[in-house]
Parts: structure tokens; sequence; C-alpha cells
């Protein structure tokens, strides 16, 4: 699933690439987003669980992922907004729902369209685990960070394809089954992808 997904991501840059160095030359449209800004996107997540009682060493889960984000640029280096990223990794222990809800800041260090961000909010893991011969179903809600990077090729007046990677660090505390305590639970999640966005 990473190679087909590199793949398409690398196919998808290289055909608006072209697109992107023509209109370059047009400066009457930006190079990055300008007041409302809007994206949408699709992430390889790379996921890895900690509790107070696992092992230091824990099986890392890929999974497909999607965002959703948008805000507003102030000035001409900063932009707020919020997001929303849903993985679902899944393995021996059971399946998963990580969602994030984080509102952050995007910096644009200098005139080009590379930009960092780091963001602030609520996790939610929804988890259906297997203890024993049964199978339960749980949900947490916690806080997570994130930091992140992109980098905007516009293809339009008002479109940009960007390349997106980032980490996630959430914690939604003790899981608890009617056969185990798992304690303080967190995950580190490593994201790479590509979002439309619209400005």
């Amino acid at each position: 699933m990473r190679r087909i997904f590199a793949i398409a991501v690398f196919a998808a840059l290289l055909s608006v690439w072209p697109v992107a160095a023509q209109d370059a030359g047009n400066a009457s449209a930006p190079s990055r987003p300008q007041g409302w800004w809007g994206s949408v996107g699709v992430d390889l997540s790379a996921i890895r669980f900690a509790c107070q009682d696992c092992a230091d060493e824990q099986p890392v889960y890929e999974s497909a992922a999607g965002q959703v984000a948008f805000g507003k640029t102030i000035g001409t280096k900063v932009a707020f907004g919020a997001e929303v990223s849903i993985a679902t990794p899944s393995g021996p222990p059971g399946r998963a729902v990580i969602t994030a809800v984080t509102g952050s800041a995007r910096w644009y260090p200098s005139s080009s369209p590379l930009y960092v961000k780091f963001g602030v909010g609520m996790a939610r893991g929804r988890s259906s685990l297997v203890s024993g011969a049964e199978l339960y179903q749980t949900i947490r809600n916690g806080v997570v960070i994130d930091i992140g990077a992109g980098y905007d090729i516009r293809v339009s007046e008002s479109l940009a394809i960007t390349p997106v990677a980032g980490w996630y660090m959430g914690a939604i505390g003790d899981i608890i089954t009617p056969t185990a305590v798992i304690r303080n639970v967190s995950w580190n999640n490593w994201t790479f992808g590509v979002s439309l966005t619209i400005f």
C-alpha cells in the first residue's frame, strides 16, 4: 500500500508541475493562500501506540488517513485555522479510529509558499480490542499536538497542490475492559500526503 500511495502522489505532482511553472510568472496570482482558504487531502500514516505497562518497542501500524482544514491568512506570513485528521490503524490487538481536531497556526518564513505549522486540540480514540475471547469497543477522549510542513504548488489563481508531512502525538488516558486495564495510552502518528488547497 505504501508503494502504491507514493507512486500516486509522485504522479500527481509530476502532472501539475508544468502548469505550476507556467503560472509562476503570473504576478497577479498569489503564490500562497490569501484571505480565507480550505484544503482536503489524503495521507499515509505510520502509527505507534504506547502505554504505561507496554514494552518499549511497539509495532508500527500503517494506515490510510484523511484530513480537512480551513482558515484565514493574517498579513503576509501567518495563517490560522482548524484541522480534522482521521486515521484507521488495525493490527493483531484490534482496530481503531483515531480522530484529531486541532486549532493550528501556519507560518510562511519567506516569500516562498513553504510553511510550517503547529497545532493543539482534542483527540478521540475509538477502538475494538480483543481481550481474552471477547471483543470490546471503547471510546476515549484526550489531547493532541501536531507539527508539520507543506508546500503550496499553485496550479491556478485559486487552487494549489500541497505536499504535506506531519507528526501527531495524542494521549487518551486509560482503556478499561472487563479483563484488563491499559493505562496511559498514547500514540505517535507520522504522516505524509498531498492536499488540494483552495484560496
